[in-house]
């Protein structure tokens, strides 16, 4: 896992501790130049190029994408360490408290560690194939740094042209000449809302509040849209506003809950959004929830790991609002959610069960209502 600058790591490969050891696990396939067919690092990379194409349906250029940020990474090499920033793996997941830990019980072997690359990108890294969907080799390179990684587009870490490099070489060398098939998992049709740990609830976690995959739980209108209160017209709003019925400021019917997996980033106030809280979901995305009545109603605090469905915070009218709300904003690529900030995406695309009728067109949402959270009918 590339290591945020913040965190005082780095991608570069002389930062990465390898093991002097030849007593390699089962699976792990480890050894000699990549490119070689009888090496046991091009068989690993031939084995997690068969399952991401099979499992996830992956395209060539996708699959040559995951494979050369798994060299930059690591070399390809699962027992790879960087101690300094407690990161480990073929994709130097998080496994500490520097960044996270991702890792977990994870082996450190091949097998073990593509199940959990698989295990991530069907639920809570699920924009990585969103963003791969019909991708080249460069957009797939960013896609998989952006959500798989953590890291900007634009980061320095990211070795842009030199791991294009390597992914064309990879792609020939493997072979990738194929298309992919991602609509099982990432929604299919352009009528599909894209990214966001709900794209595939099936396979997230249970939820501890609502599944719907909404910041509200029950009947609700949308009543401020995006990107202008009317969509394409009104006055700019880089948000949705989404108003359960007959919600005040306190009680069940105000619950706002979390969207999807991650972590809280901040809790603050400011003139224009109130109260807010916003999250930094396990996908990389950060999600913002404002107008909430008082800081106390925003139950979490900063740093707290929140579940898809749980109950955060509460609707309400601070800063500028008119009538209780919770004003929902979504950035792909920093927690920045003023007017025309860059990374912002229209928070009807980004929930896949908000309705049809309130998403007319990709990066437009509308107000319309009243809906259901447990409605089945009418969705994108």
């Amino acid at each position: 896992m590339v290591i945020s600058l913040l965190a005082g790591g780095g991608g570069d490969d002389s930062s990465v501790c390898y093991p002097s050891n030849n007593d390699t696990p089962s699976g792990a396939g480890i050894g000699g130049d990549w490119k070689d067919s009888k090496s046991n690092t091009h068989k690993a990379m031939q084995t997690t190029a068969d399952k991401f194409k099979n499992e996830l349906h992956m395209s060539g250029d996708n699959i040559a994408a995951a494979l050369a940020v798994g060299l930059r990474e690591s070399q390809f090499n699962p027992k790879a360490v960087n101690p300094g920033g407690q990161v480990k793996g073929i994709w130097q997941w998080g496994a500490g408290n520097v960044n996270g830990n991702r890792y977990k019980d994870t082996q450190d072997n091949v097998d073990s560690q593509i199940n959990l690359a698989i295990k991530e990108l069907k639920t809570t890294h699920a924009a990585t194939l969103s963003d791969m969907h019909n991708a080249d080799l460069t957009h797939s390179l960013e896609a998989w740094d952006v959500h798989f990684e953590g890291v900007t587009a634009s980061d320095p870490q990211r070795k842009a042209t030199e791991t294009l490099a390597t992914a064309q070489k990879v792609k020939k060398v493997f072979k990738l000449d194929f298309s992919g098939n991602l609509t099982d998992l990432t929604g299919g049709d352009s009528n599909t809302a894209q990214g966001g740990a709900t794209l595939n609830p099936n396979n997230c976690p249970p939820s501890t509040g609502t599944s719907s995959g909404l910041p509200i739980k029950g009947q609700y209108n949308i009543t401020g849209g995006y990107p202008n209160y009317q969509g394409a017209g009104g006055s700019p709003h880089y948000g949705v506003d989404f108003q359960t019925v007959g919600a005040k400021e306190t009680g069940d019917a105000s619950n706002v809950y979390a969207v999807a997996d991650g972590k809280v980033y901040a809790k603050t106030s400011d003139s224009t959004g109130g109260n807010y809280v916003v999250i930094k979901n396990n996908d990389g995305n950060y999600t913002y929830y404002g107008h909430a009545p008082s800081q106390s109603a925003i139950v979490v605090n900063k740093g707290d790991t929140v579940h898809k469905g749980q109950h955060i915070s509460h609707q309400g009218q601070t800063g500028l609002a008119t009538g209780v709300h919770v004003h929902f904003g979504v950035n792909k690529k920093k927690p920045a959610f003023a007017p025309q900030s860059d990374g912002l995406v229209n928070g009807g695309d980004y929930l896949s069960k908000v309705p049809r009728k309130a998403v007319p067109a990709k990066g437009q949402t509308v107000p319309a209502g009243p809906f259901s959270t447990d409605q089945t009918k009418d969705k994108k």
